[in-house]
């Protein structure tokens, strides 16, 4: 099995296709998904028709053809329709039954179904992937019987993030919340801050100077605009090099997470009974780690810490469980609706905090023709709302300032997906696209070791791609592709492979693990200077690099499962594998 997979570069899903193979990596997508209707009374005309544009993403694939499907009594069923605009565009009209026939005060739903396809007009054939699409439908007919009370418009969470960074170094940070606009002043701790910009009336983007260790309030106009949330400084150097053990070894990384300020670590871990799988967590107090406990959380998926770091969200096949991060106790699961029917044994998958006050994640499947799709889940709330979107065999990361998470998708070159926390919007980035490097340690499980690994402000991106052969890619903000970090290499006539990697929050270096026969060390790389699109970054060679992990290596092979996390003061790297978990600090 090891010799496929180094063959076939492990690679999309374990070579398997995505949904709808014969689409050539087209993806089928509808703006927007929902459209409401109103009347008045049932004495007036009939609302004018909505239109919703469809437009086909990827490769050119042939001629276009759609057809509709109308459930449920607001859609003029005879007078909505679709008209193909090219091979990669369609507009469809819709037109909602006349007010006359309906009772006053009276609501009204359809959902119309947009299959798609490059085969005949019927879609008989394959259809592209994203198809069907649907698009919901809301008509109301009033006066209602008791008028409606308009709503309160939602008060946007206070945020911060990065709501930690380090002591003696400048750093950037992003406020969300509400009554911005008359900010004319920004401190930290009553230190002005060296830069800022008010972007709108519920963000603010601010550069703080370099300050010693500690937490430090956040004055908008001397306090005069409430702003709750505090930046914590943490200082480099207070944390010590280690080799952790696990209570019992895993099988699978679910997830690995730092909280700085009570310096401990949390690392989830999968065994082949999924039933068994735990949250570890080790906090160094006393000049040493300390495993401090290991609640199992049936059928864990993935973890992540909210923003303000008071709640571990853990996602299981179905659910999201909140974790008290100093008890690892456990909050009454929110249920994902519907995330077992959605596509053949599905899953929650991937998860990332967001300044929105939202939680980015990801579902998949095990099978070659099944979809994912993403969830929202409220923190404030405890709700989760979805699915939105399909995907094929997607994987989410993002920047610690939570500005946005990137969705990547496998089996295929398929289109790099943003969620903005600015506009609550997924879109594709054009013209990125990826066939994310996958690997299966478990077989019928679809796991994704390689997550996009960012810097704390977002602008640098490292991701494993696939494109006839293994490509490990920085990107920028904008997914220009900057250099590239070895995927494979030969030491002493050996073969490694690059098993996991990571960002400094700085965005100066890339550090990746690599494992081959006897050998396992972690590499750097100066991303201080890009090199070119298919050009290596120049290597740190000063003394302490490569830095040796054997012979306690933190996984059997680079197929196993591991991931790399860096502190916030970029001085201790964190490698978490199937056999060991290893703290490096201080880093060279």
């Amino acid at each position: 099995m090891l010799v496929a997979c180094l063959v076939a570069g492990c690679h999309g899903g374990g070579d398997a296709p995505p949904p709808n193979p014969n689409t050539a990596g087209q993806q089928f997508i509808v703006t927007p998904p929902n459209v409401a209707f109103a009347a008045a009374s049932t004495g007036v005309g009939t609302p004018p028709a909505r239109t919703v544009m469809a437009t086909v993403t990827g490769p050119t694939g042939g001629t276009l053809f759609a057809r509709l499907v109308v459930t449920g009594d607001a859609v003029d069923v005879a007078n909505s329709f679709v008209d193909i605009l090219g091979p990669t565009q369609a507009r469809i009209t819709i037109r909602p039954v006349s007010p006359a026939g309906l009772a006053a005060g009276s609501s009204h739903t359809s959902v119309i179904t947009l299959i798609a396809c490059n085969t005949d007009p019927s879609c008989s054939g394959p259809q592209i992937g994203g198809s069907p699409a649907t698009i919901n439908v809301a008509y109301t007919v009033g006066p209602l019987t008791t008028p409606p009370v308009p709503p309160a418009p939602p008060v946007p969470p206070q945020t911060l993030a990065p709501s930690v960074g380090a002591a003696s170094v400048a750093g950037d940070v992003v406020l969300r919340g509400s009554g911005f606009t008359p900010v004319t002043a920004v401190t930290f701790g009553g230190t002005p801050a060296a830069d800022f910009t008010v972007m709108s009336d519920t963000e603010i983007r601010a550069t703080y100077p370099a300050l010693a260790a500690g937490t430090l309030n956040i004055g908008l106009n001397g306090g005069a605009v409430p702003f709750g949330p505090p930046l914590t400084l943490v200082a480099k150097g207070t944390l010590a090099a280690a080799t952790l053990a696990y209570p019992t070894p895993p099988q699978n990384m679910r997830g690995l997470a730092f909280e700085p300020v009570t310096q401990t670590l949390f690392v989830g871990a999968g065994f082949s009974t999924p039933t068994n799988n735990q949250v570890v967590s080790y906090t160094f107090a006393a000049g040493s780690w300390q495993l401090t406990q290991a609640p199992m959380v049936s059928n864990l998926r993935n973890l992540a810490l909210s923003l303000d770091r008071s709640r571990l969200l853990a996602i299981t096949d179905t659910s999201i469980i909140e974790l008290d991060p100093a008890t690892l106790i456990a909050q009454p699961a929110t249920l994902a609706p519907n995330v077992t029917t959605t596509t053949p044994d599905a899953f929650l998958k991937g998860i990332v905090a967001t300044n929105d006050g939202q939680a980015f994640i990801t579902s998949s499947s095990p099978t070659a023709t099944a979809i994912g799709q993403h969830w929202l889940y409220d923190i404030a709330a405890r709700s989760i709302t979805g699915p939105f979107n399909s995907y094929a065999f997607p994987e989410t990361g993002g920047p610690d300032n939570g500005t946005r998470a990137l969705i990547v998708q496998g089996g295929g070159l398929l289109p790099v997906q943003q969620y903005s926390a600015f506009t609550g919007s997924v879109g594709p980035i054009i013209p990125t696209s990826f066939s994310l490097a996958h690997f299966h340690p478990v077989a019928t499980r679809v796991e994704n070791i390689n997550l996009p690994a960012f810097d704390r402000n977002g602008s640098r991106m490292l991701v494993a791609s696939f494109n006839g052969g293994t490509i490990h890619a920085v990107y920028d903000a904008n997914f220009d592709v900057l250099g590239r970090v070895p995927s494979n290499d030969l030491v002493g006539g050996i073969p490694v492979s690059t098993a996991a990697y990571a960002i400094s929050p700085d965005a100066t270096r890339a550090y990746i693990l690599q494992i081959g026969a006897g050998v396992c060390r972690v590499r750097a790389f100066d991303l201080v200077t890009p090199p070119g699109p298919s050009v290596q970054y120049q290597e740190l060679t000063i003394t302490g690099f490569p830095i040796n992990l054997s012979p306690n290596c933190p996984a059997a092979d680079f197929t196993t499962p591991s991931r790399m996390l860096l502190d916030p003061t970029g001085n201790t790297l964190f490698i978490a594998g199937e056999r060991l978990i290893r703290i490096v600090t201080p880093l060279p």
